[in-house]
């Protein structure tokens, strides 16, 4: 058996990423931008002018939340049935349902029937993500962030000319971009693009990281973007409440693209630390405010949430490519959270605002509640993901280096331990390439850069290592995968010291 280095790391060279030179700009901007950016922001445009239609603010609040509770339904049942949609007759319904969903809720709004353009607006989004789910894995990271970044600013750029225009005008501007982005995704569809392996629910189940800390950033960001709904409750007409979140939600998508020329990981890092802070700094003031500034704090409070909302979009993506999980199933967990996030906010924030027309300290009572669940979450995330000693560590101690100094038998050895653990304890083929990284002596500063991921996906993998094995360090990693016990020729055992116990 070759047992050599060079022969260890060998991987099967990947599928090269889409976008990454200039060959592959009409896919970027026709499938990535105009399919997918697009049509998700027409989805966004549809909800909307739903909300702008009903008839008072709590009819508005009711729409609000069922249709996030409607997706957050729909994306959990596309998760469950991951599997099936994967197939090419799964593709073909995806795509049926995203084009028959679009043009119902476009005819539901002609129609004045907010709750139904909404919620049907809200399936034509899962179904767009779905549908687009395996294309953007494979788009090369600044394609990928581009993707996202536009399609913020089509929606941003979309409601401030739609708030000047007569409804039937937009309307009919609305509904010519629906059917585009419709013929779009059928072209997309019969593309022979190609895609990496499917990967199985159950096996997508496995790979994925089980850190609770996730599952609160979720919540987090869905309960803050749900914020933005108090913007409806500060008395201006709809025309002006559209105009203001506009700019803001536009601005985002102007500020990522800006921000991503600079150092990316830094400010994505200074972002995710920063939601609690965000609440607390523009929804405290708010009650105490004139209405002029409510508003203003309130559209801050959009860019930035939206700023968050936009890296962890571009996160989740990077989760399903790097973990090799079906972007169907992944999308469907991740995207649930999210939306319920939205529907609990949703529910505090429109009882809030509608109680603030006749009790005052309604208003009050809601940011604080606000601010004070966030601060929470923020904590949850905080230190629910990494609870264990820092993984950024930038030299090597004198027992890792004499590891990475073995004698070629010695490592043949070290090796047969390492996949022992691997199976044993149900690594994910991710996990193990990051496993042979660490017991290398690399740290997650490495791993960050010979992936090209963020810090925080790093230091999960480690941790969920880590808490597969029990452990909560390095060192323990060393001692951990030294202790195996590996058989011999000639059945007996070889154990920690490489001495044979029968």
């Amino acid at each position: 058996m070759d047992t050599s280095p060079e022969r260890e790391d060998a991987v099967e060279a990947p599928v090269r990423p889409i976008g990454e030179n200039g060959g592959d700009f009409e896919a970027v901007l026709v499938d990535g931008c105009l399919g997918f950016g697009v049509g998700m922001g027409n989805g966004v445009l549809i909800l909307v002018a739903s909300l702008c239609s009903t008839v008072d603010l709590q009819q508005g609040s009711v729409v609000a939340v069922a249709t996030a509770l409607v997706v957050a339904t729909a994306l959990r049942a596309g998760q469950l049935a991951a599997d099936a949609l994967q197939t090419d007759l799964g593709r073909r319904a995806i795509l049926c349902c995203q084009a028959t969903a679009s043009v119902a809720a476009m005819a539901a709004l002609g129609l004045s029937i907010p709750l139904a353009s909404a919620a049907l607006a809200g399936v034509g989004l899962v179904a767009t993500a779905f549908l687009y789910g395996r294309f953007l894995e494979r788009l090369a990271r600044k394609a990928l962030m581009l993707v996202f970044d536009l399609a913020f600013m089509y929606v941003g750029l979309m409601l401030l000319v739609f708030s000047q225009m007569a409804f039937w005008y937009s309307y009919a501007m609305l509904f010519v971009s629906v059917a585009l982005c419709a013929v779009v995704s059928l072209l997309f569809a019969r593309k022979p693009y190609q895609y990496s392996d499917l990967v199985a629910a159950a096996d997508s189940k496995k790979r994925s990281i089980k850190v609770k800390g996730n599952n609160h950033t979720l919540l987090l960001l869905g309960f803050m973007l749900s914020g933005s709904l108090l913007a409806f409750f500060l008395g201006y007409p709809p025309e002006i409440v559209v105009v203001a979140l506009g700019a803001a939600v536009g601005l985002a998508g102007i500020f990522s693209l800006l921000l991503e020329q600079t150092d990316e990981r830094r400010y994505k890092e200074a972002l995710k630390k920063s939601p609690a802070f965000t609440a607390a700094l523009l929804l405290l003031p708010l009650p105490v405010s004139p209405s002029e500034v409510q508003l203003a704090l309130l559209c801050a409070y959009t860019c930035l949430v939206s700023l968050n909302v936009i890296v962890l979009l571009n996160a989740v993506v990077e989760t399903s490519r790097f973990d090799m999980i079906s972007p169907v199933w992944l999308f469907g967990q991740e995207g649930s959270v999210f939306f319920a996030g939205i529907a609990v906010g949703g529910v505090l924030f429109s009882v809030g605002g509608l109680a603030s027309g006749n009790a005052p300290l309604a208003l009050y009572a809601t940011c604080a509640a606000a601010v004070v669940a966030c601060a929470w979450m923020q904590i949850r995330v905080n230190y629910q993901v990494y609870p264990f000693e820092p993984v950024i560590e930038t030299s090597l101690d004198d027992e890792t280096r004499a590891y990475r100094e073995y004698d070629g038998q010695r490592k043949t050895l070290w090796q047969q331990k390492r996949e022992i653990a691997c199976e044993r304890y149900g690594l994910s083929p991710r996990e193990r390439e990051i496993l042979q990284i660490l017991l290398k002596g690399r740290d997650a500063k490495y791993i960050t850069d010979t992936f090209y991921i963020s810090q925080s996906t790093a230091k999960t993998h480690i941790y969920n290592i880590y808490r597969k094995f029990g452990i909560h360090s390095r060192q323990e990693l060393l001692d951990f995968i030294e202790g195996i016990e590996v058989s011999d020729d000639s059945g007996g055992l070889v154990g920690a010291a490489g001495d044979e116990a029968v």
